[in-house]
């Protein structure tokens, strides 16, 4: 029987593990594009404006098109690039005859054969809507086939051609401009010509054409003559000297040379680029002062800087505005960059449009001796400042940073101690490290949730502000109601109270004309009385009559009635008088009460009342 054994435990094992973290990142590239590879509408003014234009891709290879998702069947479908050269500025490149073959294998290696693919860029009317938008066409081969992706056409609605141009002489109203090349080319040809009869003419010197005499030539003179080498005999009859001359042949360098530095002149005009740009000129030493020789230097500078000036304002200022577009639209992820010294933490996806944002491309304020020269004017200046108090430490110690950064030394505080002992160059300062991507993503968090709640409490002010807003809206309304009712209420009094004193007035000339109606009809019968009394004493008594009254007793009672009648009228009149008195002041102080100052009060049930304020 066998004893069984004790578990021994086994022996701990180590290994080497290497741990590999790569990390994805996107950015924006710029390659550059051949002339003959691109093309936009004759009538275009700048890419952007332009109502068509299209870009050649000859590098394709069929993997790589399948890759980007276009559909299979059609990139098979779908011929081989050639490669032949066809324009002038394509051919011109192609010294060596490098794309006069075949640039893909279509039997052995298919998948690496080139495709000819071609990105249209138009503005047209694709929806149907009456509205030109901007698309992006693909097309495959020299027929023009739509690739397709997942069976639909790649034509898609984009916000820019992603193109920038530039040249560097502008052409007015013209997308295309004039190069170098179309400066001098005349200047060239005119110098190939020049170039090549100066050397006929040496030619000429060096073998000059012999003139023979008939009479001295015989069987082989001819052929001698036509055998030029290093002393063959020439063989001639009778005196050699009346045999054979040479031909006499004028020398012309004298005026080529001339012509040829008159031409060279004229290109460092055209172009800017001169001899003394190139080199240090003999000429330039020879009894010439500093000032002159760097005012010849300025001025052979100045067609170069000028071109320099088109590129950075034109093609470079559009090539950044595409780069901000590009990387505004598709920025997936945030990135912690370097400004200012400090790590930022940039994210793309919260960038604006910034449809008016203006780009400045730094064209350099002179060469480095003017910019020496100008920082130490500037030091000269604040020098004399001190006294004055309008320069401090710091001011000098920028200063003196600047002008060590010119002459190359790029540690200014080997020389010069910064004010408290701190460094004030950032690129000497130190760079703190990247802070860690949890804490970062913890920090943006809380600034979300800060952000959230200053939007909250802002919410919160802006309805407060609304419904306060709404009520001093419906107060001032209601108060604009009443003083209108106000208004009215008033207008009826007055028209009530012209309407009472029309009619009293009516009324009073009806009773007076009834009065005067009245004294009328008694004074006619007055007066019919006494023609009948007077009738009467005409005809005389038929009997005898006795008199008992006298003519004072007759008119007597007479008078007093027309004495009461006339007291009776004053009384009236002065009757009216007071009713007429007491009207006026009822009306006047009506008129006083409609125009003193009212004021609205706001009762127990919410209505409005209106009170004349004492």
């Amino acid at each position: 029987m066998l004893a069984p054994t004790p578990l021994t435990e086994a022996p701990t094992k180590w290994h080497d593990v290497t741990v590999v973290c790569k990390t994805q990142y996107e950015c924006a590239r710029v390659c550059g594009v051949a002339p003959e590879e691109f093309g936009i509408s004759s009538s275009a003014r700048s890419i952007q404006d332009a109502g068509y234009a299209y870009h050649e891709l000859v590098d394709k290879s069929e993997s790589d098109l399948i890759e980007q998702g276009y559909d299979e069947d059609v990139i098979k479908a779908l011929p081989t690039y050639s490669g032949a050269s066809t324009g002038v500025e394509e051919q011109s490149r192609s010294t060596v005859d490098e794309n006069n073959s075949g640039l893909g294998d279509e039997g052995m290696n298919p998948a690496n054969r080139k495709i000819k693919v071609t990105e249209h860029y138009v503005k047209m009317d694709y929806e149907g809507d009456g509205k030109a938008r901007l698309y992006r066409v693909t097309t495959g081969g020299d027929d023009g086939v739509i690739l397709t992706r997942d069976g639909e056409d790649d034509v898609v609605e984009v916000d820019h051609i992603c193109f920038a141009a530039m040249t560097p002489v502008i052409v007015t109203h013209r997308f295309f401009g004039r190069s170098i090349a179309d400066l001098v080319m005349d200047i060239q040809r005119i110098k190939t010509a020049l170039v090549r009869g100066l050397l006929d003419n040496l030619y000429m010197h060096n073998l000059p054409r012999p003139v023979i005499s008939e009479q001295g030539a015989g069987d082989s003179t001819l052929d001698d003559l036509l055998v030029a080498r290093h002393g063959a005999p020439i063989r001639v009859k009778g005196d050699v000297n009346a045999a054979l001359q040479w031909q006499v042949v004028p020398d012309i360098t004298g005026a080529v040379y001339p012509a040829l530095q008159y031409m060279d002149a004229t290109r460092e005009w055209r172009t800017g680029v001169s001899r003394q740009g190139q080199g240090v000129d003999p000429e330039a030493l020879q009894n010439q002062v500093a000032t002159i020789a760097n005012q010849m230097e300025d001025a052979s500078k100045a067609k170069v800087k000028l071109i320099a000036r088109i590129f950075a304002e034109t093609g470079i200022r559009d090539l950044f505005s595409l780069l901000h577009a590009t990387i505004r639209r598709h920025g997936s992820q945030p990135q912690t960059v370097r400004l200012r010294n400090k790590w930022v933490n940039v994210d793309p996806r919260e960038w604006k449009s910034r449809q008016d944002m203006t780009i400045q491309v730094g064209l350099g304020d002179g060469n480095k001796t003017q910019q020496l020269a100008a920082t130490l004017k500037l030091a000269e200046l604040q020098t004399q400042a001190v006294a004055a108090g309008l320069v401090s430490p710091k001011n000098l110690f920028n200063t003196a940073k600047k002008y060590c950064k010119l002459i190359g030394e790029r540690d200014p505080e080997l020389y010069f101690t910064a004010p408290g002992g701190q460094p004030q160059d950032p690129a000497s300062a130190p760079i703190p490290p990247p802070q860690d991507p949890k804490l970062i993503e913890l920090q943006a968090k809380n600034e979300i949730e800060k952000t959230q709640a200053q939007a909250d409490i802002a919410t919160q002010r802006d309805k407060t502000q609304t419904e306060a807003k709404v009520a001093q809206l419906k107060f001032q309304f209601e108060m604009t109601m009443e003083e209108k009712r106000f208004e009215l209420e008033r207008e009826l009094k007055l028209l009530d109270a012209q309407l009472q004193i029309r009619k009293h007035d009516s009324e009073m000339a009806m009773q007076k004309q009834m009065h005067q109606q009245g004294m009328q009809q008694k004074s006619a019968d007055h007066v019919m009385k006494t023609e009948q009394a007077k009738q009467k004493q005409e005809e005389g008594p038929k009997a005898a009559i006795q008199v008992k009254h006298s003519a004072d007793e007759m008119t007597g009672p007479l008078g007093e009635m027309l004495t009461a009648f006339s007291k009776s009228l004053a009384d009236h009149a002065e009757r009216q008088g007071e009713s007429q008195k007491m009207q006026n002041e009822v009306l006047a102080q009506a008129m006083k009460a409609m125009g003193a100052p009212r004021r609205a009060r706001k009762n127990k049930d919410g209505s409005w009342q209106t009170e004349t304020v004492q």
